[in-house]
């Protein structure tokens, strides 16, 4: 009976790791009803008293985003407009001649907002029964799916009039002008939805927007980009302010990268702030992720369990060592973080890459060497993140990465990196994007490089207030890399 006790729990213990191995680093392919972890400020969102979503990469824009969107029910609704491989001109051609820069995109949005909230209406049996219209006809539409089509189609002068466009193509005082139709095109289906819309909660959903900003280095395309950004801000500002002063629950939410975020200039920006959540990982916060996943990956509604207690249900240890000669023991948690960014998707990866080894080797627990042995295919996933953030404004990012390792240091003065850098691309015979001081802020700003301070202390953008390298001090490559680049 013990044995037949003890085999079970083995089993049981095969099978948690079998489900850790195939975690999803992907929001969009996660199993959202088990794994969502459920943090206080993603109640503030779908409340809709916070809008704006701001964080790094890999920190949980999208996973929040897919949480919202697939809340549907009889009384909440939701489309999700993600603008990757989205052609932008197709945006920037619909300026509003009737404002100036930055403002001129704000009607385009707002009509975009209304346009998704009047296609959700027409999927509200409650709501579409009650109208002269037919809505579910005019807006056949596959919003989320084709979005740049989409967008073209409700866009075009014709699109709506008839329903929205009171003044506009009927009667006296008709407008031929297309740069003053738009604002009246607005105030169209403005009226048209709060006529008719219902206590249900709608929600616009904006992700992916980064698309552009691969153009980055291209003065105009630049301007034009962070332009039609700030109109989005403005335009949701204005569209939920609008939307709570009527009563109705118009709830557009916008997910954004920080440092694109950081880049875009207005006077209203403490205004977008107050309705801003960002998303900043700790230990804590992290531990609290883990224990969750982890208690989910034994039973897929279970409570999770205190972080200590879910941790040696699954790794048999707690400490690692780090250091052979001096026999130093380091929490195995924090040992694992140190080759992260702190964020949730680097950590998932990590513990993911043990329970793959441990699954290999017939473990039925993740002990320190499975943890040292993963963090070399880990690295090799850091490297992956960092030339998929960074290339689309540096497109030879990853051979960058490799005169780190031509270097072979950890630590070294910038000085030393500017020589190396410049000596690979004069090798060439081309010149390169940016120059030696320009590709160590962004480093910086990527977390691929830190600074070294007094007491040999390593700051990395994302842990401190400092958004800016120290060009005084020395500089170091972050430990989640060391091993691809055959440093460590």
């Amino acid at each position: 009976m013990r044995s037949f006790a003890k085999n079970t729990e083995n089993q049981a213990s095969r099978a948690v790791l079998a489900e850790i191995a195939n975690w999803s680093i992907e929001a969009r392919e996660e199993d959202t009803d088990r794994y969502f972890f459920h943090f206080k400020d993603v109640g503030l969102i779908e409340q809709g008293r916070k809008n704006y979503v701001v964080g790094r990469k890999g920190t949980g824009k999208t996973a929040i985003a897919e949480y919202i969107h697939r809340q549907q029910s009889p009384t909440i609704f939701s489309k999700i407009l993600s603008f990757g491989s989205f052609p932008f001109n197709i945006l920037y051609d619909l300026a509003d001649a009737s404002y100036t820069p930055p403002n001129q995109y704000i009607t385009v949005w707002e009509y975009v907002i209304y346009s998704c909230v009047c296609a959700m209406l027409s999927g509200n049996e409650k709501v579409s029964s009650d109208m002269p219209v037919n809505l579910r006809k005019i807006f056949d539409v596959d919003i989320e799916s084709a979005l740049s089509h989409s967008i073209q189609r409700i866009t075009s002068p014709g699109f709506g009039l008839d329903i929205f466009g009171i003044g506009i193509n009927k009667g006296p005082g008709i407008v031929t002008d297309a740069k003053l139709q738009w604002r009246q095109k607005v105030d169209g289906v403005t009226a048209f939805t709060h006529r008719y819309i219902d206590n249900c909660k709608y929600y616009v959903i904006f992700d992916a927007l980064d698309e552009d900003y691969k153009h980055i280095l291209e003065p105009d395309r630049r301007q034009k980009y962070f332009e039609l950004l700030v109109s989005l801000f403005k335009a949701a500002q204005n569209v939920r302010m609008t939307s709570e002063r009527s009563g109705s629950n118009i709830v557009p939410l916008i997910f954004i990268r920080d440092d694109i975020f950081d880049l875009c200039r207005d006077p209203d920006k403490n205004k977008w702030l107050d309705r801003s959540v960002t998303l900043n990982w700790n230990l804590s916060s992290l531990e609290s992720l883990i224990a969750f996943r982890i208690s989910r990956a034994r039973s897929p509604q279970a409570h999770p369990q205190p972080f200590d207690r879910a941790w040696a249900s699954v790794f048999s240890s707690k400490t690692i060592r780090v250091n052979r000669k001096y026999q130093r023991q380091e929490e195995a948690f924090k040992f694992m973080l140190r080759s992260t960014f702190y964020r949730p998707r680097d950590i998932i990866s990590y513990v993911r890459e043990c329970a793959k080894i441990a699954e290999e080797k017939g473990r039925k627990q993740i002990n320190s060497e499975v943890i040292k042995q993963a963090d070399g295919a880990h690295s090799e996933y850091m490297r992956r993140e960092v030339i998929d953030e960074v290339h689309s404004i540096v497109d030879d990012i990853g051979e960058v990465l490799d005169i780190f390792s031509e270097m072979r240091k950890s630590i070294f003065s910038i000085e030393e990196f500017k020589l190396k850098y410049e000596a690979f691309y004069t090798a060439r015979g081309e010149s390169p994007a940016l120059n030696s001081i320009e590709i160590v802020k962004l480093l910086y700003h990527f977390n691929v490089i830190g600074n070294v301070t007094t007491g040999n202390h390593q700051v990395y953008a994302y842990n401190t207030h400092k958004k800016t390298v120290n060009l005084s001090e020395n500089v170091c490559i972050h430990r989640g890399l060391l091993k691809c680049l055959h440093i460590l």
